[in-house]
């Protein structure tokens, strides 16, 4: 498991050789497993096993057993499958997921078709994918034949899953297990035995054994997030929504109409897009931050009960950080012209620019609404504390998109880093800091920690947008299906700034100069990769992140109490990664 854009600076050394190499030997493998095994006896479970420690306590198995470092990734997996296997085995099989990858089906043969969860197995007999999947449904497995895990993570969130189990390439498991890591679901992983996407193969009496696990309780629990982010994605459900909004909408819900009635439309389509998409990550740390001060470390129990946790006003309060987000993505498609989010068109390619603005509008009024109809049970003092924090962020993130803007509009595009980053701050810090601040100021007053959240967030924000200005240069199925669009469309970023500072001796492979110029996007696009790659672009935006993210993690170090600074370094982990 190694990231393709190695950070300078960080304690991380660069690789010289590939990790995610499976033994060929099957008595290798073997070995390794009951390594890893003994391995994992020693651990605590109190907590998941996160990414530095998996790959140092694997380095270490390796080393003792004299084997090649090329086998990490695969010593990695099985530490792993060791540290969460009771608490697998302890799941129904009515509660599992079976992630199968379609690169196991027979091309030439295939009789399957595709949907948007992934491959529709036929079930023809001419690929193991067929089998596999008869026998975990057989047991009462949910069976994706799919890569990625947007759908995998929702099925969790939504309570139709409690543990995951995934067949996938090494490189496919640590981008498909990333988030499920991070959450805390228990899950175990069969790496298939050869790479390359096409008719693959695995140890198929591995995965099988895996899919019949089956034990007794766990005698220790890891921690889990999953109970809050649930509680988040609870607040969306139709009925809990309409709930919540009893008394802001026109007629208590939108009818399937509503978007040819005139009057009933903008409400329509801001809902539509309220329920649509995203992860509730908002929400969800404002969920978390009035738990931390309630609840305290009760709430991460993996089976903790949380239905009473949140007051209907807090659950609102919750709703208006989303509507608020909402509201700033819409503006934002428009701004940047980004023809999708979260898969589809957006609303401005939809019903037009000024339909949209409107509804980005709606958005920003139903959220301070939600806080202000609630300063009766939030008390004054308490309702104008959020509204204050609000407002503030919806002017510092309207500054700094204003910014942004006017940059990206002057003839001269040179900008210094420094600029970037202020910009960044503005516009990237305030929702979480207002996401945090509002949930801890709905369990009681927040002045002592009033300047440690701001740093902590100015912080988060800052790696949040570096690491996204990286992620523009991967391709993107779900938004941004075209990689480096937010260089054709000359958005400002830290990695044009660095460019820029590069290229001072060499005008010609300025950022600006090369995209005035005749080549076709395909062709701009790998000359200016070329360049960021040549002046070490890449390299300095990735130490950058580490740096943030160090501070961020300082900020939060001397948090208290223990279940919010917990919650600090959580939220790190999941913006950051």
């Amino acid at each position: 498991m190694i990231r393709k854009i190695q950070p300078r600076g960080t304690d991380r050394p660069k690789p010289s050789v590939d990790i995610k190499s499976v033994p060929s030997d099957a008595d290798v493998r073997a070995r390794i497993r009951e390594r890893a095994r003994r391995a994992a006896d020693v651990l605590s479970r109190s907590r998941p096993l996160r990414r530095p420690e998996l790959e140092h306590i694997a380095r270490d198995v390796l080393t003792e057993m004299d084997l090649s470092p090329g086998y990490l990734g695969f010593a990695m997996v099985a530490l792993s499958n060791e540290f969460w296997r009771p608490q697998f085995a302890a799941i129904p099989f009515n509660r599992r997921l079976l992630l199968l990858p379609h690169c196991l089906r027979r091309v030439d043969a295939c009789r399957g078709t595709y949907s948007a969860l992934g491959l529709e197995c036929a079930g023809c007999g001419a690929c193991p994918i067929g089998s596999l999947k008869a026998e975990a449904e057989a047991l009462g497995y949910r069976v994706l034949v799919a890569e990625g895990t947007p759908a995998v993570v929702q099925l969790v969130l939504s309570g139709n899953a409690d543990g995951i189990l995934g067949v996938a390439c090494l490189d496919s498991l640590e981008k498909a297990f990333g988030r499920v890591v991070e959450l805390g679901i228990p899950h175990l992983a069969a790496p298939l035995l050869v790479d390359g996407c096409v008719e693959t193969t695995a140890e198929f009496d591995e995965v099988r054994s895996l899919i019949h696990l089956r034990a007794g309780r766990s005698p220790e629990r890891t921690r889990s997030y999953v109970p809050l982010l649930r509680s988040a994605e609870r607040l969306f459900e139709p009925g809990i929504l309409d709930a919540l909004l009893a008394g802001e909408l026109q007629t208590g819900g939108v009818a399937a109409d509503a978007l040819t009635e005139p009057l009933l439309a903008t409400e329509a389509i801001a809902l539509d897009w309220l329920r649509a998409g995203g992860k509730r990550f908002r929400p969800f740390v404002t969920l978390a931050g009035f738990a931390a001060m309630t609840v305290g470390e009760n709430a991460l129990h993996p089976d903790a009960d949380l239905a009473d946790t949140f007051p209907e006003v807090l659950q609102r309060a919750a709703l208006a950080i989303e509507a608020l987000h909402k509201a700033s993505l819409v503006h934002d498609d428009i701004e940047d012209d980004d023809a999708y989010r979260y898969g589809v068109e957006t609303l401005h390619r939809r019903y037009g620019i000024a339909t949209a603005v409107n509804v980005g509008d709606y958005l920003i009024g139903l959220g301070y609404r939600l806080i202000a109809s609630g300063s009766e049970e939030l008390g004054p003092a308490c309702a104008s504390a959020m509204l204050n924090v609000l407002s503030r962020a919806h002017l510092r993130l309207a500054r700094g998109q204003g910014a942004e803007l006017l940059w990206r509009d002057r003839e001269a595009r040179t900008m210094r880093p420094i600029d970037l980053l202020t910009i960044y701050a503005l516009k990237t810090a305030p929702a979480f800091e207002a996401a945090l601040l509002v949930g801890l100021r709905g369990a009681g007053p927040v002045d002592a920690w009033t300047e440690v959240v701001a740093a902590y967030c100015r912080y988060l924000g800052v790696a949040y947008q570096v690491l996204n200005d990286l992620k523009d240069w991967q391709s993107d199925t779900r938004d941004k299906l075209v990689a480096g669009q937010d260089l054709l469309s000359m958005r400002p970023t830290i990695l044009q700034a660095f460019a820029f500072e590069a290229c001072r001796d060499r005008p010609d492979d300025d950022p600006a100069a090369v995209l005035r110029s005749d080549a076709s996007d395909d062709e701009k696009l790998e000359r200016l990769r070329r360049t960021y790659e040549v002046g070490g672009v890449f390299d300095r935006a990735g130490a950058l992140v580490e740096k943030y993210r160090g501070r961020a993690r300082a900020a939060a170090g001397g948090v208290q109490p223990p279940a919010l600074h917990e919650l600090l370094n959580f939220i790190v982990d999941v913006v950051i990664g």
